[in-house]
Formats: C-alpha cells, structure tokens, sequence
C-alpha cells in the first residue's frame, strides 16, 4: 500500500525525529510504501515581534530570559491569549524550479549544515535510508501526490495544537481529496481548539475515517466537537519499537567523549533556565550524582550543574546518552517517555509555570505521568517525593498493554 506520511520534519528538538522515525519503520516493516511529504511550513514567517524576541534571547542572560518569560505568563488569560496563526499550503513555484537545479540541494545543506548537530540531523534525516522524503513547493505536488497515495496517515507529534507553529492546513490533510485519511497519535496538547480554527478544524477531521489521539484528556473533546464515539487514545509511536530496536539505533551514535559511570542526563527544550538550573543543583544535592550531560537541543546553550554541554548532539547521540544515563532531568514529552522504555529513573519539570499561557502544553505531561500513577515524579524543590523509586515491572506490565492495543489499532485503520 502506498502511505503518505505527514507530520513534522525532523530537526534538533529530537522528539521530533524520533515519533516520525518510529511509526515510518512500523509502517515499513508491514511492508508498506511509505513517503515522508513536507511542506517547510511547519512555521510561520517570521514578523518584527518574532526577531526581536530572538534577538533578546540571544543577547539577555538566560536569568532575565525566563523572567520575561515568567512576567508574560503570570499576567496572561484565557481573554488575553493572541489567536494562533493560520499557515496556508505553499505554491512557489520558483522554489520548485530552483530545488531542481543540479548544486540546489550542496547549496541548501551547507546553509543547513552550519553546526555538526545539524549535519548530524541532516544525514539522519536524508543519508541514513530512514526516510523516503519529499517536498512539496506547489499545489500541483500536492495533486500529483494524492493521486499517488492509498491512504495518508498523520502523526504523531503537537500536528494539531495550533500554537505549536500555527493552524497548519497540511497536517490537517485538507489537500487530501477523497482518499483515505488516519491520524495515529497525533496530539493537540490542549483542552480545546481555539475559537478562530475551531470550525475549521471540524470540518477538516470529520473527513478522517480513523482518529487515534495521543492524549486520552481530547478524546471527550474531540468525540464531542466531531459528533463521533470511536475516538482513542493510542502510544506515542515511539512505543512501538521495542528496547532491543531502539538500543540498535543507539548504536549509531558517535558520541565524541568518554562517559562517566554514573551521570545526569539532561533535556530541556523550555526556557525556565533558572529553574532547570535550580533543579539540577538539586537532583545533584539529593542523589549525590555529580556528573551531568546536558544535550543541547532549542534552550539557549545553557550548561547545567557544571557537567558538559553537549552541542554536537544528533537523535542517535539523544538515545544513546539517554539510555545510558542514572538519572534524566527533563521538561520533554519523549525524553520521558524514553526514560520509561528504558527503566530510567527521571525527574520532570513542567515547561511553562501556568496553564493560561497559550504556549502552555502541561496537559500533555499529566496525562503520560497520569497514567502510570507517576504524577509524583513532577519536580517540587519544596518536596522531595520525586526520589521515590519507580516500579517499572508494573510500568513496563502498563506500557505492554497499550503497545498491543494501539499496534491492533494502527492495523485496523490501514487494512479495513
């Protein structure tokens, strides 16, 4: 069957390229004909405000970042909230021309490629054979696609959360015709759509025969805005690899120093500095774990607890310094959930302090620690509950469970 997979393309927030890379070897080793389509839009342009608020980053100490931070959320509402930008699908066709020609794609990676963790993320992404990608500049693409494809899949990743880089079109497969539409695990990451998309949003997944959502709190949601009952919650895709596949991939990685025995790994992907930073003094203080590793991903380039900033990081580093870790301290959804398939034990910080923040996307992490009775892991540095040991031969009894539920399901909505 030939599958177009949509979600978002892989870069250095490694959560990313590792959901996309999960579910597209699934779909393969079923022996499917799978082809990653992309847009480059998975953002909006930038405006004034956006390259200010850049540039502050990159010019403040990271103190005074996360107290601008912190300003903004404590004084935002629900009514205060700016709605989400709204993408359109991309018609150029001068860029499509342009990608043809013979040193486009020389030119394009070595403006890409300017740091080795980007290189790193470049040959996973288009040297490595884990994907079969293609972009798409025109809306004749996108025709000549659909007429290509059996069935379209979305998934898994914040696709649909309209403030995680705007109300995208694409992942909302509006180009889809009539052919058959699925979403495995995709996430909206918040209690409801935002008014200005929230019809368009209907009217684009009542088109969709089968809808898996990661997070269990939207399926009421959306069985309700949809006037449905067969929305479910189903894994991350990243689930559905076992231990052994994804210790393989490891395996890939060229780690480029000598690891202590026992170290904290750190993930941040927010920019609560000073709270991460007080959180690894901490976890140092409480384990008496002195070694620290931070993977530098989107966060500034902060160096935590006087350990090793590592920026040439790539997924397969991600994984192998993860998997190898004593302790992990993190505000990421995949960091954790890694930290769980591999029986290590973590600390979580939640990444933004307030819920009315419209960058806000708590809910997602109390529904995962939720479900495995491990809300206690949420760091406090007023209580130290967050030491208590994990019973991962029940996690990992749970976690069982719903690989076998959610792999029945994703074979369901392929094959019927």
């Amino acid at each position: 069957m030939k599958i177009k997979l949509v979600t978002f393309a892989p870069h250095p927030n490694f959560g990313t390229c590792l959901q996309s890379y999960a579910l597209n070897k699934i779909l393969r080793d079923l022996g499917h004909d799978v082809e990653f389509i992309y847009n480059g839009r998975e953002n909006p342009k930038w405006g004034i405000k956006d390259y200010t608020r850049y540039l502050i980053k990159s010019i403040l100490p990271a103190n005074i970042v996360q107290k601008i931070r912190e300003i903004r959320e404590t004084t935002a509402t629900q009514s205060t909230q700016q709605p989400p930008v709204v993408l359109s699908l991309p018609n150029s066709k001068f860029r499509y021309y342009l990608s043809k020609m013979p040193f486009y794609n020389n030119v394009y990676k070595t403006f890409k490629c300017r740091t080795l963790q980007w290189k790193k993320v470049w040959e996973f992404t288009f040297e490595d054979g884990n994907y079969n990608m293609k972009r798409l500049y025109t809306h004749d693409q996108y025709d000549e696609v659909v007429k290509d494809a059996d069935v379209f899949i979305t998934g898994s990743d914040q696709i649909w959360n309209p403030y995680c880089g705007g109300f995208n079109p694409m992942m909302f497969l509006e180009f889809a015709g009539e052919k058959k539409r699925i979403a495995y695990s995709s996430s909206i990451a918040r209690p409801e759509f935002p008014m200005n998309v929230r019809e368009r949003a209907k009217k684009d997944l009542k088109k969709f025969k089968y809808i898996g959502i990661r997070e269990q709190s939207s399926v009421g949601m959306l069985n309700d805005l949809l006037d449905r009952d067969d929305v479910r919650a189903v894994v991350d895709p990243t689930y559905l690899l076992t231990k052994e596949e994804w210790m393989d991939f490891a395996n890939r990685a060229n780690v480029e120093f000598e690891l202590p025995k026992k170290y904290i790994f750190c993930y941040y992907i927010g920019d609560r500095y000073r709270d991460y930073s007080a959180m690894v003094d901490d976890v140092k203080s409480q384990t008496g774990i002195l070694n620290v590793i931070t993977a530098d991903c989107t966060n500034g380039h902060v160096n935590y607890g006087d350990g090793i900033l590592y920026k040439d990081g790539g997924p397969y580093e991600f994984v192998y310094l993860l998997s190898h870790a004593t302790m992990v301290c993190m505000d990421s959804f995949h960091a954790t959930v890694f930290a769980l398939k591999f029986g290590v034990d973590f600390v979580h910080i939640l990444k933004t302090k307030t819920e009315n923040s419209s960058e806000s996307q708590n809910s997602r992490m109390y529904d995962l620690l939720k479900r495995y009775n491990l809300l206690y892991k949420l760091y406090d540095k007023k209580d130290n509950d967050w030491l208590r040991p994990i019973d991962f031969n029940v996690i990992n009894k749970k976690m069982e469970e719903e690989i076998i539920s959610s792999r029945d399901f994703l074979l369901l909505e392929i094959n019927s």
